[in-house]
């Protein structure tokens, strides 16, 4: 017999293996808090050691055998317990073993993680004979998986660690386990979404402002605790957290779309959440399997959207015209290193997103534009131009195309493939989206008239083709294209005659 599998007696009834025993035993260890103010340091020495020894036989290569015990639930009802508490390395060696336990609970079949996890992975071929027809085939596809609920407790602890100030000094650990645990809850990801994402951006408001007061001159606020961790280190963890779930719940979307579409035409691409614009989804599917796909990429974009706001209202903080009434002089120099710092973190995420999601992105700016209710002579180019145009993933020659579909979501959506079409979750009407698309034009240089004049021209020559849906927008279309004579006149590259007799066949049409 294995010395790994050696069977013992004398505790309870029946015999158990080694691993089970010591296991058992390390579980007792770490059950209960300290009585005694002294004692304090000795138990939670005590439940280090233990949850040490726990860690090696979750991963030794004979732990199978403890998958049936079921730590996982165990260990996340002791980290729950602890969140609160000053046991902060504790949580850490609590995290680890959890992880493991997590990782091994994908071995017992009885699990909701195990069998979501034989689901996906489907029936093993070698345990399956020869199929006697088609009919058996398409009756094994028609059967629809069965949908579980998500882990409750896991994610009530994973809230509880990314709330409590307690767990400030160790957050880079639940940072860290959560990106070690998405790809083990993918299958229940979109349950557990917009729960994550609200608590990430709640606690993300929070440290912002404890950030921005050490900056004021005279702070009257409350300043929450930060638990001995610095308001800049603990922003950047809540933002890595935050970028890490949405990045993996965006890639899920994706392959579960790309499972539900047809065919799809060779100039259609997708991109993850770190790759380009996603397009060409919902070709060809069942009103089941749309209705499905279609809540999972609400609750995306919903989440999107959230962190769209609160990423922005970190890049403009860099703006100095929003800080220079309340800046301490003294603290000058550090403000501008921290904000530019922040507005760099916050610029990355925001370029992934527009590449992922670059119309629902783009139109949850449009929202946030405060001159989209301001009249025409008195906008004024706000700090989300800026934004906008110094995006990677929002250069001229993809927000032009957005911005245009955004335009017929709320005129004409019949004339867009479903693929190219707004959620419509921002509250945008279709004159907000044409005051926006006159300002950026305005702002734009004069060369990038070059990479979007034939989206442009396509854009009014179909609107004059059918001008009646877009009615109410014909008097801000006029602006629009009078903003792109004056940026004709001023540029200088080979093809200016003809542009210039296009828009003069279409300027006076419009008019």
């Amino acid at each position: 017999m294995k010395p790994g599998l050696t069977k013992i007696g004398g505790y309870g009834e029946e015999e158990m293996t080694l691993q089970t025993f010591f296991a058992k035993a390390a579980v007792r260890a770490i059950d209960g808090d300290a009585g005694q103010q002294q004692t304090v340091k000795r138990v939670s020495t005590l439940h280090k050691m233990a949850l040490g020894v726990l860690h090696q036989l979750l991963l030794s290569p004979y732990s199978k055998i403890l998958a049936d015990m079921e730590l996982e639930d165990i260990l996340t009802e002791r980290l729950i317990s602890v969140i609160n508490t000053k046991e902060t390395y504790v949580q850490v060696s609590l995290l680890d073993v959890l992880h493991a336990s997590l990782k091994l609970s994908l071995n017992r079949p009885t699990s909701h993680l195990g069998h979501l996890r034989q689901l996906s992975r489907g029936p093993d071929p070698s345990k399956i004979g020869p199929r006697p027809s088609s009919v058996s085939t398409d009756q094994e596809k028609v059967a629809p998986p069965p949908q579980f609920a998500p882990p409750q407790q896991l994610l009530k602890c994973l809230i509880g660690g990314f709330s409590s100030v307690s767990s400030r000094p160790v957050l880079d650990s639940w940072v860290f386990f959560l990106g070690e645990c998405l790809p083990l809850i993918s299958d229940v990801i979109f349950q557990m979404l917009i729960p994550l994402v609200e608590c990430l951006c709640n606690q993300i408001k929070i440290t912002f402002e404890s950030l921005k007061s050490v900056f004021r001159e005279t702070e009257k606020l409350h300043v929450p605790e930060s638990g001995g961790k610095s308001p800049e280190s603990t922003l950047v963890a809540l933002l890595n957290g935050l970028e890490q779930i949405l990045a993996a719940a965006h890639e899920r979307l994706l392959i579960e779309e790309l499972k539900s579409a047809g065919p799809k035409s060779p100039d259609t691409h997708s991109g993850g959440f770190f790759g380009n614009m996603v397009s060409g989804v919902f070709a060809v599917e069942s009103p089941q399997s749309r209705s499905a796909a279609a809540n999972n990429r609400l609750t995306v974009l919903l989440c999107f959207q959230d962190t769209v706001k609160i990423c922005y209202s970190i890049w403009s903080w860099a703006d100095i015209n929003n800080n220079n009434g309340n800046l301490d002089v003294g603290s000058k120099e550090s403000w501008g290193y921290t904000s530019l710092r922040m507005k760099g973190r916050a610029r990355r995420i925001l370029e992934h997103m527009f590449a992922a999601e670059t119309l629902e992105c783009l139109e949850t700016l449009i929202e946030l534009w405060p001159g989209r209710t301001a009249p025409l002579g008195e906008r004024k180019v706000a700090s989300i131009f800026r934004l906008v145009n110094v995006l990677d993933g929002s250069r001229p020659k993809h927000t032009i195309p957005a911005i245009f579909n955004a335009v017929y979501s709320r005129t004409n959506p019949t004339a867009l493939d479903p693929s190219r079409r707004s959620s419509l979750t921002a509250e945008l009407s279709d004159v907000d989206v044409v005051f926006f698309l006159v300002e950026y034009a305005r702002s734009l240089e004069d060369d990038a008239m070059d990479e979007i004049w034939a989206d442009c021209m396509v854009f009014l020559r179909d609107v004059l083709a059918n001008p009646f849906p877009h009615r109410q927008i014909l008097p801000s279309l006029l602006s629009f294209t009078a903003t792109l004579g004056e940026k004709v006149d001023n540029t200088n590259f080979g093809e200016q005659r003809r542009m210039r007799k296009e828009l003069g066949v279409i300027f006076p049409e419009i008019r």
